[in-house]
């Protein structure tokens, strides 16, 4: 075999080889994706120094415009295959909000000078197939649910891949590296509704190979499904249905569906009709052809366009989806032909990329992401309401930011003047979000429902709102009503898990997150749904794993770390909780999220009874964000110090409002920071009625203290015994490792004079938290009294 003369970079112990496109550790082989390839080499090549991730995203993707979350996968895979550590790097280290710098030692040699050892091939581990059943009435879930299979070195004997061509071996390796999608006996099956024809669209093939193009594989596919979506005389496959039927298919990276494979995905989906579709770059124009096919294959019709540019596709595309609801005995009405996309939306291209990666950073909780791509945008395109709109949508909903939201929501309003009706109640519902006046975006969802009753979106936000209200039983309903619509829509099942979490129903709640993570399995936070759910119900080591999982995919994610470091909390492993929390501060994209992290740091050295440490964190947090006050309000109570807790308590007062936590379900935490301050100023009465009040709403499962405990507390310290022992047995049957609760439970004990009791409540204590910092001083009390 003739060698080519480029460098091999060695890495340690390890083999760069980017002329064959591989990592050798001594006779192990390792292909690489080919985006991994050109950012290790990137790196390496410009070791001297550190390289942002704007360059990265550059010179690698060429200017096509991805998210940095694209650049996060490819290092994190890096890191996998080099055995390297992000908290404690020897290769790749990341400078936080900035980019990476690679490292490690590096020694360059001449191709023909390295010894070709034994070649190696990728073993995957077969895995249990994930099985998915639903009552006929939709009642529980049954998941059963396997990661998925891992990818390992393994060593080969020579001969079994000296036979094989490079094209092929390269194509075989590429295959495995996918490994086996878990088979499901879920059905994606479009309802069949009277006058009604159903369509299925697929991904569009790439005939010239322009990698610059490439995203409009899925983006005219996009483009087509919105537009006929508009018919009321079509039901069409949606983007997220399509994705879940090529994954079941093992085809979700496929380049192409030949005709059989995409008929297939017409009789799952039970669609009558079938449109497939490819383009071409022909010098500075594209052309694109489309086919109509009947369940059997026959070609019905055909289309085609030619775009003197790319960016003058949208207008076009408007006009063949025109077309082709005519060819499907559809056409649309005068005025809805007129709200095509570059209508509704935009006719520049490459703002309607960007829109649509911001819709999927905003679904996977990437929030910041999700604005940064929707203001680029708004700046390419001023006019493009829905962009505005989806700013608006991500801080009032996703955030809670209603005064940022009001001015892009406004803005949407006033450019949008050929919205759909469908658009304007969206927005109308979020606007409502941003006022603080859920009732009225409850009603608004539920008018959209009843003119758009297959708009499963609507079914989404309508149920979490009705969870964070309260309205529990009503929000189970809508929410399965959805998923009747779309069985494959995956945040349904993130809101199903909250709702059965509530009620207490483990078995249920599990089902449907593990459901979530079987639909979104590169989703960090399907992960961090899952582990959140864990960690409620007292199973903090799982928790912890799948809070890995989710870093693993995505070492920046915000939400992970952060709730890594509530397990943490919640085990009394304060010092691990407390190098989560400041890793929050260092990732955080934005000033509230870095104040946010420190914040955490000052709860924790409160309850350490740390108080210069707890003001000094409550003081940093404050520089970011006065909203910040709690922490700083408890601590100069605490400290005794007057006149600084009356100068805070007005701030304090301000973020803490009623309406805010109304309207994002948090009325628990509401009144427990009420009832603290009220506690640590004396008026203990007050206090007590705070915290039952709170204990009538939601726990707040995500936060470093959920308030399960405050009344408990509270009758304890009253001298109320009794009345502790029961809340604390309460506690303990939603969660048996609930903080603190069997160390507080055993000092109820103790002051009833039942002593065997309080006994086995520490020993529980100790066994529980046998994990946790030494230093704590309830653990050494416990100690103590056991020994007394």
């Amino acid at each position: 075999m003739q060698l080519l003369e480029q460098p091999v970079y060695r890495i340690a112990d390890i083999e760069f080889d980017p002329a064959r496109n591989c990592l050798r550790r001594g006779d192990q082989e390792q292909v690489l994706r080919q985006k991994s390839l050109l950012v290790l080499r990137y790196l390496i090549e410009h070791r001297e120094r550190s390289v942002s991730k704007d360059e990265l995203l550059q010179n690698v993707w060429e200017g096509v415009a991805v998210t940095d979350d694209a650049l996060v996968q490819i290092i994190v895979e890096l890191r996998k295959l080099l055995g390297d550590d992000s908290r404690q790097p020897r290769f790749i280290r990341t400078i936080p909000k900035a980019g990476y710098h690679f490292i490690g030692p590096v020694e360059e040699l001449s191709a023909s000078s390295i010894h070709l050892g034994q070649s190696a091939v990728i073993e995957i581990e077969e895995t249990t197939s994930v099985q998915v059943e639903f009552e006929e009435t939709l009642g529980p879930i049954s998941v059963l649910a396997t990661a998925p299979p891992p990818v390992r070195w393994l060593n080969r004997k020579p001969g079994l891949l000296a036979g094989l061509g490079g094209g092929l071996l390269i194509a075989v390796l590429a295959l495995l590296s996918f490994g086996k999608r878990p088979a499901s006996r879920t059905e994606i099956a479009l309802p069949r509704v009277p006058g009604k024809r159903a369509v299925a669209v697929l991904y569009f093939e790439n005939q010239s190979g322009d990698r610059e193009l490439d995203w409009l594989r899925e983006g005219l596919a996009d483009m087509v499904i919105t537009n006929l979506s508009r018919s009321r005389k079509l039901t069409v496959l949606s983007r997220q249905q399509l994705v879940a039927l090529l994954t079941h298919l093992g085809r979700a990276h496929a380049p192409q569906l030949d005709l059989e494979e995409g008929l297939e995905i017409a009789r799952r989906a039970q669609a009558e009709a079938l449109i497939q579709g490819s383009f071409v770059r022909l010098g500075t124009q594209v052309r694109v052809d489309v086919r109509v096919l009947d369940a059997r294959g026959q070609l019905q019709a055909a289309e085609s366009l030619l775009a003197e540019r790319p960016e003058l596709l949208l207008a076009q595309i408007d006009l063949l989806a025109l077309k082709l609801s005519a060819h499907l005995g559809a056409a649309l009405p005068d005025a809805d032909a007129q709200r095509g996309l570059a209508a509704r939306m935009t006719n520049n291209l490459d703002a309607y990329r960007y829109y649509s990666l911001a819709l999927e950073q905003a679904q996977m909780f990437q929030f910041p992401e999700a604005i940064a791509l929707l203001e680029k945008a708004v700046a390419l395109d001023p006019q493009f309401a829905l962009a505005h709109a989806r700013i608006g949508y991500v801080y009032a909903v996703k955030q809670g930011q209603g005064e940022r939201a009001q001015p892009y929501l406004e803005k949407a309003l006033q450019v949008g003047e050929r919205l759909s009706e469908r658009d304007r109640l969206y927005i109308m519902a979020w606007m409502a979000n941003a006022r603080r006046d859920p009732a009225q975006a409850i009603q608004t969802y539920r008018q959209l429902l009843a003119q758009y009753p297959q708009e499963v979106e609507g079914y989404q936000r309508l149920g979490w709102l009705l969870i964070q209200q309260g309205q529990r039983d009503e929000a189970l309903q809508v929410l399965r009503q959805g998923a009747v619509i779309d069985p494959e829509w995956r945040d349904l099942y993130n809101a199903l898990g909250e709702v059965y979490l509530h009620a207490g129903q483990q078995a249920d709640a599990q089902a449907a997150y593990e459901r979530y993570v079987q639909l979104a399995p590169n989703d960090p936070n399907a992960y961090d749904s899952l582990a959140n759910m864990q960690q409620w119900f007292g199973r903090y080591d799982k928790a912890e794993e799948l809070y890995q999982r989710a870093l693993a995919l995505n070492p920046e994610s915000m939400v992970a770390i952060l709730h890594l470091g509530h397990t943490y909390f919640w085990q009394g492993r304060y010092r691990a909780a407390l190098e989560q929390y400041r890793r929050v501060s260092e990732v955080a994209p934005n000033a509230w999220q870095r104040g946010y992290g420190h914040a955490q740091c000052a709860a924790v050295y409160l309850k350490q009874g740390d108080l210069p440490r707890a003001a000094a964190a409550a003081r940093q947090a404050m520089k970011y964000d006065k909203g910040f006050s709690f922490e700083a309000l408890l601590v100069a109570l605490a400290q005794g110090d007057r006149a600084a807790a009356a100068q805070l308590k007005p701030a304090f007062l301000t973020a803490n409002s009623f309406a805010g936590a109304q309207e994002r379900g948090h009325l628990r935490g509401y009144y427990a920071a009420l009832g603290l301050v009220a506690w640590r100023e004396g008026r203990t009465d007050e206090a007590v009625t705070h915290f039952q009040a709170g204990l009538r709403h939601r726990a707040l499962i995500w936060n470093y203290d959920a308030y399960e405990d405050c009344l408990a507390n509270a009758y304890l310290e009253l001298g109320r015994a009794d009345e502790a022992v029961a809340e604390y047995e309460r506690i303990l049957k939603i969660n048996p490792h609930y903080p603190l609760a069997h160390y507080h439970l055993g000092q109820a004990y103790e002051r009833k004079g039942e002593r065997q009791q309080a006994r086995a409540a520490y020993q529980r204590f100790l066994q529980v938290w046998q994990d946790a910092d030494a230093d704590i001083p309830e653990v050494n009390e416990a100690q103590a009294r056991l020994s007394r």
